[in-house]
C-alpha cells in the first residue's frame, strides 16, 4: 500500500492499487461513522500512526492555545507504550490517568486530571487526550464517548489508539462498545492484526484531513504540486 490517501471526500483514481487503498480507507471511515469530509493514509504500524496523529494535533494546538509553554499528551495508565515513545521523541509531557476498575478510561476521571494539570501548572497545555478501543493485554476499550466529550468541551484533540480492537467495528454484536468513534478527530487500526493484511499496515484517519496536510507538508520544487489545495498524497 502506498501513502496515497482519500481527501475532502473526492477519489484519487490512478493505478488500480491507489484506488483500492481509497477504498479501504473510505470503508474504515463509515464504519466509525466519520462524515464524508475525512481520510488517511496507510502507514508501517500503528507507533507510526499514533505519532503521526499526534504530531497533527500539536500543530493544530499551536493555532488554538497561544503562548503556551510546555506541551503534554493525556492517556490512560494502560495505553500502549506508543503513545509514550511519541511523547518522548516529540519533547512533551505526557498526563497518566487512572482507569475505572474494569481498566476502562473514563471522561470524568480524564475530566479532573486534565484541570487539575492545568491549574498546577501554569503555561502547560494538553493538546491531545488519547483513549484506546481494545487493548493489547486484554481488549480493554475505554469509555470513548466520556473521553470525547471531556476532550471536545476542552478544545483537546481526540484520538484513539484502536491498532488492536477497532477492526471490531465490523461486528454487529460489539458496535455499541465503540460509540463515540464517530467523535474522533484522528483513530489508528491496524490491518495485519484482524483484517487479514499479509504485512504490517496501520490505517490512519483523520477527521479533518487538511490539519494533517498542513502539518506534515513538505516544502521542495520537486514536491509542488502536492501543495494544491486539492490534492492529497
Amino acid at each position: 500500500m502506498g501513502a496515497s490517501a482519500l481527501y475532502g471526500g473526492s477519489w484519487q483514481e490512478g493505478a488500480g492499487a491507489v484506488f483500492a487503498e481509497n477504498q479501504a480507507l473510505r470503508w474504515l471511515s463509515d464504519l466509525a461513522g466519520l462524515p464524508e469530509s475525512a481520510g488517511g493514509v496507510f502507514v508501517q504500524g500503528g507507533t507510526i500512526g499514533n505519532l503521526s496523529a499526534l504530531v497533527t494535533a500539536r500543530e493544530d494546538a499551536r493555532r488554538k492555545f497561544p503562548g503556551v509553554k510546555q506541551w503534554a499528551i493525556a492517556c490512560s495508565e494502560e495505553a500502549h507504550s506508543s503513545i509514550a515513545t511519541a511523547a518522548q521523541v516529540m519533547d512533551v509531557e505526557i498526563l497518566l490517568i487512572k482507569p475505572d476498575k474494569d481498566g476502562a478510561l473514563q471522561g470524568d476521571a480524564c475530566a479532573l486530571a486534565i484541570d487539575k494539570y492545568h491549574s498546577e501548572n501554569p503555561g502547560h497545555q494538553v493538546f491531545a487526550l488519547v483513549a484506546t478501543a481494545g487493548t493489547t493485554n486484554l481488549g480493554i476499550i475505554d469509555n470513548l464517548a466520556s473521553v470525547s466529550a471531556c476532550a471536545k468541551s476542552r478544545g483537546i484533540w481526540f484520538h484513539v489508539d484502536g491498532a488492536y480492537g477497532l477492526a471490531a467495528l465490523c461486528a454487529p454484536s460489539v458496535r455499541p462498545l465503540f460509540n463515540g468513534i464517530e467523535l474522533a478527530d484522528s483513530f489508528i487500526v491496524d490491518p495485519h492484526k484482524w483484517l487479514f493484511a499479509p504485512f504490517d499496515a496501520c490505517a490512519l484517519i483523520y477527521r479533518n484531513p487538511k490539519l494533517a496536510k498542513r502539518a506534515h507538508l513538505q516544502k521542495a520544487a520537486y514536491l509542488e504540486t502536492m501543495d494544491e489545495d486539492d490534492e492529497w498524497n
